[in-house]
């Protein structure tokens, strides 16, 4: 099932467009380099994805190696860029032995991918939900939180609330990728724009405004865009890279509908 905010609207509903979609191109607004998977994915949908970062990251994991060698019951990572940052500092600290929950199938692999199985992976990929699933206490009820310094304080108030002790460390913050005045362009002649973090939104609405059709990855960055009043904005019910191309479809239909609704008015 998909969702969709549409301006004017309290709350998401679900849609079925029925229009037909051209073939347009997808602004893919992830880091440098990050794009790459799901790009192939939309492909083979026959759809056109275009590498435009709105977002860079800046490592700040110098304490992370000390903290991981101390004893925890659980270290929580909350995306694939806080798991390359993870890895970075557990190698630096000697490989020790953790016990390691995370958010969503695209972080767990990215840890698999780097040599560390996760032991916790939530029904529904949200730091809410990993809060309120995640097993324990049991041991000495300590956890080690390598966040955004932007990341919400969900994670570490569902936690505390259910008796956890956290230690929150910043490791990594997010901040705005440069752009080309070609970049500029290819934005604007954009028909959708992909978001996949309320940073990469808050970004793209300062440089472009909010008018594009938007697919988000889930639910975070669609509430995001929606209280930056993006028009249009479609997220999948559980956040993941195939239900988030089924949301970049229908924006594209949503796009091609206004575009045939503007031919026929300029008729």
């Amino acid at each position: 099932s998909y969702r969709c905010f549409l301006m004017g609207s309290s709350s998401g509903s679900v849609v079925s467009l029925q229009c037909s979609t051209t073939k347009p191109y997808v602004a893919l607004t992830r880091e440098l380099g990050k794009n790459g998977k799901f790009q192939k994915i939309l492909a083979t949908r026959g759809i056109e994805g275009r590498e435009l970062p709105c977002i860079a990251f800046q490592d700040l994991g110098a304490a992370l190696p000390a903290a991981l060698r101390e004893e925890w019951e659980y270290v929580v990572v909350t995306s694939p860029e806080a798991a390359a940052v993870f890895s970075a500092g557990w190698v630096a600290a000697g490989e020790p032995r953790v016990r390691v929950a995370c958010v969503g199938a695209g972080t767990n692999q990215a840890l698999v991918d780097l040599g560390v199985e996760p032991v916790f992976v939530p029904s529904k990929a949200t730091g809410k939900v990993l809060a309120a699933e995640l097993p324990g206490p049991a041991a000495n009820g300590r956890v080690l939180y390598p966040a955004s310094a932007k990341a919400a304080t969900h994670v570490q108030d569902g936690l505390s609330e259910r008796g956890f002790e956290v230690v929150r460390l910043n490791t990594y913050d997010t901040v705005s990728a440069t752009w080309t005045e070609e970049q500029r362009q290819l934005g604007e002649n954009a028909a959708v724009v992909a978001l996949a973090s309320p940073s990469a939104s808050e970004i793209w609405a300062e440089r472009m405004g909010t008018q594009h059709p938007t697919a988000c990855i889930g639910e975070t960055s669609a509430d995001a865009c929606k209280k930056l009043g993006f028009a249009q904005i479609f997220f999948p019910e559980s956040p993941g890279l195939d239900g988030w191309a089924d949301s970049v479809e229908k924006a594209l239909a949503c796009a091609d509908s206004d575009a045939r609704f503007q031919a026929l008015q300029q008729q």
